[in-house]
C-alpha cells in the first residue's frame, strides 16, 4: 500500500488521527461548554439591557408630568383645571390625563401608608401628557405659561434622571459585549493550547504520517475537523445551559416590579444564542488549523 492510498484511507475513516484522550477530548469539550455558558449569559444580558434602554428611552423621555399643589382640595381642583386647559392648547402635547386619587395614594403607601390619612388630605394632582421630541427639547415656554397662570404647578420631564439612567444602562450593555468578546477569545486560547498539547503528546504519530506522505496541510485539516466537532458540541451544551439558567433567573426576578431588565428568552435572543455553537465550532477549526500549521513548521517534524 503506497502513501497516496494511506492518505485517502485516512480521509475516509471517521476515526481521528490523534487518540481521543486528555485535554483534547472530553475535557476540552467541557471547558468550551463552560465558556459557551458564560458567553450565553453575557449575550442574554446584552440584549436584556438593550431592550430596557429602548423601553426607558421611549416611555420616560416621551412623557411629562405636571404636579399641581394647593392648600385645599377645592383649590387643587381649580388649579388642575387651569393647568389642563394650558396643556390642551400647547402644541406638541397629547394624551393629557389626570392621575386618579387612588393611584396617588398607592404611590404614597410604601412610604407613609394610607390607613391613617384623612379623606380630605389635599393631595397634589398629577397630570401626565405625551410630548414630542421637539417640545421636550425646549420646555421653557410651557413652564413660563404655567408659572404665570398656575403658580402652584411644576413640570417634570424626567429628562435628567432618564438620561443618566440610559447612560448607565448603555455602559452595562457595553460591558456585557466586552465580556462576550473576552470569553470567545479565551475559548480560542484554550483551543490553541489544546491543539499544541495534542501534537506534543502524539509526536510519534505525526512523524509516521509525514513518513507515509501526509502534508502539514492535510494533518491540520484532519485535526481541525476534530476540533470542529468538539467546539460545536461544547458550544451547544453551554448555550443550552445559558438558556436554562436565564429562564431560572427570569422566574426569581419576576417580582422586581418591572424596574430591572427582563431576562426572559425571546425568539430574537434564542436565535442569537444559536450562533454560539456555530461560532465556537468555526473558531475551534480555524484556531486548531493555525496552531497545528505553526507548530509543524516550527518544530520541523520528520518529513
Amino acid at each position: 500500500m503506497n502513501a497516496e492510498t494511506d492518505i485517502h484511507t485516512a480521509r475516509r475513516s471517521p476515526a481521528p488521527i490523534l487518540p481521543e484522550s486528555g485535554i483534547s477530548g472530553f475535557s476540552l469539550a467541557l471547558v468550551i461548554g463552560v465558556l459557551a455558558f458564560l458567553a450565553g449569559i453575557a449575550m442574554t444580558g446584552y440584549f436584556a439591557v438593550d431592550a430596557a434602554v429602548r423601553g426607558w428611552s421611549g416611555e420616560l423621555t416621551g412623557t411629562i408630568t405636571v404636579q399641581v399643589r394647593g392648600t385645599s382640595a377645592d383649590d387643587i381642583a381649580t388649579y388642575a383645571d387651569q393647568a389642563v386647559a394650558i396643556l390642551q392648547t400647547t402644541e406638541g402635547l397629547s394624551n393629557i390625563g389626570r392621575v386618579a386619587r387612588d393611584e396617588s395614594l398607592a404611590l404614597l403607601k410604601p412610604w407613609i401608608g394610607t390607613d391613617t390619612l384623612p379623606d380630605d388630605l389635599p393631595l397634589p394632582v398629577l397630570i401626565t401628557a405625551d410630548v414630542t421630541p421637539e417640545l421636550r427639547s425646549d420646555l421653557a415656554p410651557l413652564r413660563a405659561a404655567l408659572a404665570e397662570q398656575v403658580t402652584t404647578a411644576s413640570v417634570n420631564d424626567h429628562g435628567a434622571w432618564t438620561d443618566q439612567l440610559v447612560r448607565s444602562a448603555r455602559r452595562v450593555r457595553g460591558l456585557a459585549f466586552i465580556a462576550f468578546v473576552l470569553v470567545i477569545l479565551a475559548a480560542s486560547s484554550v483551543i490553541v493550547f489544546a491543539a499544541r498539547a495534542g501534537l506534543s503528546a502524539h509526536r510519534n504519530i505525526i512523524e509516521v504520517l509525514h513518513l507515509v506522505g501526509a502534508t502539514d496541510t492535510f494533518i491540520a485539516s484532519q485535526i481541525g475537523r476534530r476540533y470542529l466537532a468538539l467546539g460545536f458540541l461544547g458550544g451547544a451544551g453551554g448555550a443550552l445551559g445559558a438558556v436554562l439558567a436565564t429562564k431560572f433567573l427570569a422566574l426569581i426576578t419576576a417580582d422586581a416590579g418591572g424596574f430591572l431588565p427582563s431576562l426572559s428568552i425571546g425568539m430574537d435572543t434564542a436565535l442569537w444564542l444559536l450562533v454560539i455553537p456555530v461560532l465556537l465550532g468555526g473558531l475551534a477549526t480555524i484556531s486548531a488549523r493555525i496552531a497545528v500549521l505553526q507548530t509543524l513548521r516550527r518544530d520541523s517534524f520528520v518529513g
